[in-house]
């Protein structure tokens, strides 16, 4: 598989090492999201965003951290999520689960009605936003695992929701500003579906508070190819022409 082309050895080092912390505790551990899937396209990631999946709790993590000198800045028991600086790279890791959601949006709460945490990355990956976020890569023995078809979409190029698409985005309608950001900033395609839903949901924006709408915007309005994604926000009802 293809390494990101500016990344230097000491970094890719960097991000692995808690992973291997994890797995010579005998816990499962994968890198997942924007860090795997730079690598497979041969781009560099962002250092600000390095997250781990594990099947150890947010104690049991908080534990094999502490045992390698690290004191974590978060440790969330509710969502499973554990935040910590290692060698001036920020770290995110969290207990494999299931969100569960009640399908009643009329109000949006942006968070699972219900959180249970799983033992497999195969139970976690349905839970996640695009197929090509879901994928998870294990740096000691150099192997992807993929349940929802990710490493497909990335070879075609395809942005897709995972699951049924229209749900997804009822949600977490923060999906919509991220599908759009990923489209563009990879200039890949939409997935048919999920830019039926897209087009169809652009309404639930307003369901956001101003402050998490207004951040996800910021993002997207950094990207090289705005113009063109602002073509998208304004097709799906979300910006005006002007």
């Amino acid at each position: 598989m293809p390494e990101p082309f500016s990344t230097s050895p000491m970094y890719k080092q960097d991000i692995n090492t808690p992973v291997f912390w994890l797995q010579e505790a005998d816990f499962s551990a994968y890198l997942v999201g924007n860090q795997v899937r730079d690598r497979l396209l041969g781009i560099e990631s962002d250092r600000a965003d390095v997250d781990i999946a594990t099947n150890a709790h947010p104690n049991q993590v908080a534990q094999v951290l502490q045992k390698n000198n690290i004191i974590p800045t978060i440790v969330d028991e509710k969502f499973g999520v554990v935040s910590f600086t290692f060698s001036q790279i920020k770290f995110e890791i969290t207990t494999f689960r299931q969100d569960i959601y009640r399908q009643d949006f009329d109000l949006v709460k942006r968070y699972p009605d219900e959180i249970r945490f799983v033992s497999v990355a195969a139970q976690d990956a349905p839970r996640r936003d695009l197929t090509i976020n879901a994928i998870y890569f294990n740096p000691k023995t150099g192997k992807y695992l993929d349940y929802v078809g990710g490493l497909d979409d990335l070879n075609n190029k395809v942005i897709r929701l995972i699951g049924d698409p229209k749900i997804r985005l009822q949600e977490d309608p923060i999906r919509i500003l991220r599908a759009i950001r990923f489209k563009h900033l990879l200039r890949f395609k939409y997935d048919r579906a999920t830019w039926s839903a897209l087009q169809h949901s652009g309404k639930l924006i307003g369901k956001l508070s101003p402050t998490v709408a207004k951040k996800e915007l910021r993002k997207l309005q950094t990207i090289p190819h705005y113009h063109a994604a602002r073509t998208d926000l304004v097709k799906i009802g979300i910006v005006k022409i002007a």
